[in-house]
C-alpha cells in the first residue's frame, strides 16, 4: 500500500489531534485543571473581543490578547461558546495543540525518512502529561510554545548548515513566539546561539550567523512594536525585550524547596503523579515522582547509546544543541521562578519527544522483526496518554461543581457581609474574582466601608499576597498586615470567613509558602493568627472545603 504524501500524513495528524482533545474537553468539562490562570487570562481578553481598538496591550503578552481576541470573535461567529471565552480560550488552545504535533510529526518525519517513528514521537508527544493538560485548559502558553517548539524544529534540521534565510526565518518565528509570552526568549536563545555558535564553518563565518539571528530577533519585535505604535498600552523596544514580569516578588529567588517543586515539575511532564503546588507534597511523593524522571533518564540514555555511533553528524549535533540547550537553559531560569510549573517545564521538555522519535527509528532500522518491535514501541508510545488521560479524569466536572460550590457560598455566606480569608490561592477565588467582582486582595491597602456593602461584592484577604508582592517583609511585618486587614474586617462589621488554612499547622503552612521562598514567615503567621483569633466552622462543601467564622479572643 503506497504511503500518502507528506501533506497529506501532515493534516490526518492535524485533524486527529483536534478531534481528540476537543472530545477531551467537552468530555472532562473542566478547563481549570491544576490551575485557573486562564480565567484571568479570560478576563483580560474581553477588551479585545469587544473592542479591539481600544483594548490595552500587555508588555509581557504582547500579542497574545489581540491573537486570542480575535479568534475568540471567530468562535463567536461560528457559534462555539459564544460569549464565553473562559471556555473558548480552552479550544483555541487545543487548535494550538494540534499544529505542535504537526510540528513534532513533520521534524522526526525529516530527521528520520521514517512513517512508523513520526507517528510514534507523535503520539508520545500528544501523552506527554503537562502537553495533554495544557492543550484542554484555558491556561495562555501554547499558541507561544507552538512557535517556539516549531522554531527549535527548523533550527535542529538547519542549524547544522546553516545560510542566512534558514537563520532569519528561525529569529522571526521564534520571536513571534515570545511576543505571545514573553519569558519564553530565556531557555531557548542560548540554545540557537550556541548552536549557531558550534555550527560549521569558519569563526567569522558563525559570528556572522549570530549577529543575523539576533538581528531577525530585532527586526521582527521592531516591526510588531512599529505596527502597535500608539495604540493603548503599547511601549519601545527595549520594554518589549525586558519587560521583568516575575522578578522582584515572590515567584523570584532561590531555596532549597524549589529541588522538590523542580522533581514535581519534571516527573509531572511526562507522567501525572501530583504534588503540584508546594514541596510538601512532592516530598510525599517522592517515589512516583522519581520513577518518571527515571523512565525520561532511561530514555536519554539508550538514545544517546543508539545515536553515539552517528555522532559526527551535524544535523544531529545541531539538534541535540537546540534541544538540550534549551533544557539546561530552562531548568535554570526555572529553578530561580516556578519550577514546578506545567507552562514552565512545556517549552523546556520537548527534547523528550526528540528522543523517543530518534530511539524509536534506530530501533526499527537496526530489528529483524520489525512488526514485533513497532507493536512493542506503539503500546509504549501510548502509555503516557492512557496513564495522563485516566489521570486528568479524576477532575472531570470541576467547571459545573465550582459553579454550584459558589452559588452554596453566596446563599451561606452573604457576600455583603462577609470578608473572605484565604490562602491565596485556593480555586474558588478565581470564580468569585471573575463572577462576583472584579477585585484584588486587600493586601493593607483597602478600606472597606461598613457592614452591609454589596460594593465590591468580594472582599477578601489573601494571607500568601505578603509573599508574593513583598519580598523584603520580615515575618512580622507580613503577619501584621494580615491582622490588620482582620481586625479592620471586623471593626467594620463584618464576618471573617477563613477557609481551610485555619486548621493548617505551621509545617504546613511553612511548605505551602516554600513556593514563594517565604518559608521562615509561617511561625510568624500562624502564631498571630492563633493567639488572637478563634473559629467556629460555619459552612462546608465538597468542592471547596470547610469555612469558618473567625473572631478575636
Amino acid at each position: 500500500m503506497k504511503t500518502p504524501a507528506l501533506g497529506w500524513q501532515l493534516l490526518l495528524a492535524f485533524a486527529l489531534s483536534l478531534l481528540v482533545l476537543v472530545g477531551l474537553i467537552g468530555w472532562l468539562q473542566n478547563v481549570h485543571i491544576l490551575t485557573a490562570n486562564g480565567m484571568y487570562k479570560a478576563i483580560q481578553t474581553e477588551p479585545w473581543i469587544a473592542n479591539p481598538a481600544t483594548a490595552r496591550l500587555d508588555d509581557s503578552n504582547y500579542l497574545y490578547f489581540p491573537l486570542y481576541g480575535a479568534l475568540c470573535r471567530l468562535l463567536d461567529w461560528l457559534g462555539i461558546e459564544r460569549g464565553v471565552p473562559w471556555k473558548q480560550l480552552a479550544y483555541l488552545n487545543a487548535f494550538w495543540a494540534s499544529l505542535c504535533i504537526v510540528f513534532v510529526y513533520a521534524f522526526v518525519h525529516r530527521v528520520t525518512n521514517s512513517v512508523a517513528a513520526a507517528a510514534l514521537a507523535a503520539l508520545f508527544h500528544f501523552g506527554c502529561g503537562f502537553f495533554l493538560l495544557l492543550a484542554v485548559i484555558s491556561e495562555d502558553i501554547m499558541p507561544g510554545y507552538a512557535l517556539v517548539l516549531g522554531a527549535m524544529a527548523l533550527a535542529g534540521l538547519w542549524f547544522g548548515r546553516p545560510s542566512y534565510i534558514h537563520v532569519v526565518i528561525v529569529g522571526a518565528v521564534f520571536t513571534l513566539g515570545w511576543l505571545i509570552e514573553w519569558r519564553l526568549i530565556f531557555p531557548t536563545l542560548p540554545a540557537l546561539v550556541l548552536a549557531l555558535a558550534l555550527s560549521e564553518g569558519p569563526v567569522l563565518r558563525r559570528l556572522r550567523r549570530i549577529v543575523a539571528m539576533i538581528g531577525a530577533i530585532l527586526a521582527t519585535a521592531g516591526i510588531v512594536q512599529l505596527l502597535w505604535d500608539g495604540h493603548n498600552g503599547a511601549v519601545g523596544l527595549h520594554d518589549m525585550l525586558w519587560t521583568g514580569k516575575g522578578v522582584d516578588s515572590g515567584w523570584a529567588g532561590l531555596s532549597w524547596d524549589k529541588a522538590w517543586m523542580m522533581l514535581s515539575g519534571v516527573g509531572n511532564y511526562f507522567l501525572i503523579m501530583g504534588g503540584f503546588t508546594d514541596p510538601v507534597t512532592a516530598r510525599r511523593l517522592v517515589f512516583p515522582l522519581s520513577v518518571s524522571v527515571l523512565l525520561q533518564a532511561a530514555i536519554f540514555v539508550a538514545t544517546a547509546m543508539a545515536l553515539w555511533p552517528q555522532r559526527a553528524d551535524r544535523r544531529l549535533r545541531a539538534i541535540a544543541y537546540v534541544f538540550l540547550g534549551t533544557l539546561g537553559a530552562g531548568e535554570v531560569f526555572n529553578f530561580y521562578s516556578q519550577p514546578q510549573d506545567p507552562q514552565m517545564q512545556i517549552n523546556v521538555m520537548p527534547w523528550l519527544t526528540v528522543a523517543w522519535g530518534l530511539l524509536a527509528a534506530t530501533l526499527l532500522t537496526m530489528t529483524r522483526r520489525r512488526p514485533r518491535t513497532l507493536l512493542c514501541l506503539a503500546v509504549l508510545s501510548l502509555a503516557p496518554l492512557v496513564w495522563n488521560g485516566i489521570q486528568l479524569a479524576r477532575w472531570r466536572g470541576g467547571d459545573r461543581a465550582s459553579l454550584a460550590a459558589l452559588a452554596a457560598i453566596e446563599k451561606r455566606l452573604p457576600p455583603a457581609s462577609t470578608v473572605f480569608l484565604y490562602w491565596g490561592f485556593e480555586p474558588i477565588t478565581v470564580w468569585q474574582y471573575a463572577l462576583w467582582s472584579r477585585t484584588w486582595d486587600w493586601d493593607g491597602a483597602v478600606t472597606p466601608p461598613p457592614a452591609p456593602s454589596a460594593t465590591p461584592k468580594f472582599k477578601w484577604i489573601a494571607i500568601a499576597a505578603g509573599a508574593i508582592r513583598h519580598p523584603d517583609w520580615t515575618a512580622e511585618q507580613h503577619a501584621r498586615s494580615i491582622k490588620r486587614d482582620i481586625d479592620q474586617a471586623l471593626d467594620r462589621g463584618y464576618q471573617v470567613a477563613v477557609s481551610d488554612v485555619w486548621t493548617w499547622s505551621v509545617d504546613e503552612l511553612a511548605g505551602q509558602l516554600g513556593g514563594l521562598a517565604a518559608t521562615n514567615r509561617a511561625e510568624a503567621i500562624a502564631k498571630m493568627l492563633h493567639d488572637n483569633f478563634e473559629a467556629r466552622q460555619v459552612f462546608s462543601n465538597p468542592t471547596v472545603g470547610t469555612y469558618y467564622a473567625l473572631q478575636r479572643r
